[in-house]
Order: structure tokens, then sequence, then C-alpha cells
């Protein structure tokens, strides 16, 4: 499949285009410690840095504009698509401020009073945006990029932006759409995975060292999930950073007629306790 992505970078070199590469960090292994080891850190911007998501900003979005489009590390990236490292973009001229102005005003979802970051830097969510929209609303979304290279449901797709250039774009943003529950499901894990390697990194750390982070969340998502929690406090609680003490704790189990409600308050009161034993310790 590599061939389809050869074809588009050919085609963007015969318009004398300049290539972006828009990086998602929580790939592994990480691009960005790997394109700074290939010295092709020369233009780039951290989208979260300077703004109120900033305390997320070693594992959110980075813009890094390829001026060496030729190079050995670009194609090992076009050779593993399944790492999900990010996309590809193209434009006439890469300005990295107007491009950072252009990716903030889109990285928050507003929705029924809840607000949540839009994931666009993984490829498979632009991948799914860029399907969605009709063709006129795609220069909304990618504005002053001329066209896309993303990886899939195991293939690559491009996208051409009829109209390159500055464009507002309407509320709702129309690429914002239901996705379908095994990607809702991805990007949640993405999600959580990106909360924990923030707020918990050392504990994070020695979790890695003992289980395969994904599959650890995946299986507190299928508790929640049976026990009938629903809210992100109740999630969180099973996140706790204190795992020596929570860790298969016979409580955490429901009691015979309990509420969810119910069994989340006993669950709360009892490991707050042991929390608070084991930091004493």
């Amino acid at each position: 499949m590599i061939e389809v992505a050869q074809r588009w970078l050919d085609d963007q070199r015969s318009q004398q285009r300049e290539l972006l590469l828009v990086v998602d960090r929580l790939a592994d292994p990480d691009p960005i410690a790997e394109l700074f080891g290939a010295d092709l850190m020369q233009d780039y911007v951290n989208l979260y840095q300077g703004t109120e998501f900033a305390d997320m900003a070693d594992a959110g979005p980075w813009l890094v504009h390829l001026t060496d489009a030729d190079t050995a590390f670009l194609y090992s990236l076009l050779e593993t698509p399944n790492q999900h490292w990010g996309w590809l973009a193209s434009a006439e001229h890469i300005d990295l401020t107007v491009l950072t102005q252009h990716w903030r005003e889109r990285m928050l979802i507003a929705e029924n009073g809840q607000r949540a970051l839009y994931r666009f830097q993984d490829p498979r969510v632009i991948a799914r945006s860029l399907a969605h929209v009709a063709a006129h609303e795609i220069p909304q979304l990618l504005g002053p990029l001329s066209s896309a290279l993303c990886w899939e449901s195991d293939t690559w797709h491009s996208h051409e932006n009829p109209q390159p250039g500055p464009s507002s774009f309407s509320q709702p943003a129309p690429w914002l759409y239901s996705e379908p529950a095994s990607t809702a499901r991805e990007i949640r894990l993405d999600n959580l995975e990106q909360w924990l390697w923030e707020h918990q990194p050392e504990a994070t750390t020695e979790l890695a060292k003992q289980h395969e982070i994904r599959s650890w969340l995946e299986h507190r998502l299928e508790l929640v999930e049976r026990w009938g929690w629903t809210t992100a406090e109740q999630l969180f609680l099973l996140l706790n950073k204190k795992r020596g003490v929570l860790e298969l704790h016979p409580a955490w189990e429901p009691q015979p007629n309990e509420s969810p409600e119910a069994h989340f308050v006993r669950c709360h009161s009892t490991f707050s306790t042991l929390i608070n034993m084991d930091t004493q310790a």
C-alpha cells in the first residue's frame, strides 16, 4: 500500500507543494523523539503550548514543517501506518503561524454544555471527518492546506481541498459526527491513556513495567460498564495512582442488590481511607 502514499508524494512534489507532518504523540514509538533524532525538527509548533491545555502539551498534537521531504525517516513512517503516528498534508507554502491559529480554533469541541478536545492529529479521526463532510465543506476543515494523506481502515486515503485558504466554520462544525462504537472506544482509550501520562506520570511509568497500558485500561472500562458507572469521577476512582493498595481488592465488587450509585459511594469511602492510610505509612 505504500505505492499509494508514494504517488501522493510524487504528485505534491510535481506541484511544488511543501509538506506538513501532523504528529500524534500518543503513538508508540513517539514520533517527536524520532524526529529530533533524525534532525528534522527545524520548524515546528506544539499546539497545546501556550493554551489552556498547556499541562497536556507533551502529549498533544505537533505540527512539523518538513523542509527536507525526501528522507529515509519519512519513508519509514509511510511503511508503518498502523502505528497511527499522525498524517501528512501539503500546501503551496507552509506558514506555521497561520496553521497554528487554524487548528487551535478547531481543537476544542463544545456540545450540549460539554467540552472535549478534537483529536484531529489521530489519522483515523481526520480520515473519518474528511469522509463525512461534503466537498464544499472541506475548506472549513483543512483551511490553508491543499491536500491530506491519512491511514484508516488498512488503507491510505487522500483528500484534496478544492479551495485552500483562510476559512471560518459554522457551529456545530460539519466534520463532527457520531463515531462508530468501536472507533469511539479507541478514541476514549487514547484520551484516558493521555490523561494517565499527564496526571500520573510516575505511577504510569511503573504501571507500564507490569502491564500493557491499553489492555489495563480496557479491563477497567469493562468493569465500569459492568457496574453501571457512567461519570468521569467514577472512572477516575478506578484509575487512581495508589494502585498498590487498590488493585484487585475484594471490596471493588458490588454487593447483592447494591445500586451503581451506592456501590460507588461505598468504594469511594473505602478506598479513600485505604489511600490515606497508604500515604501516611
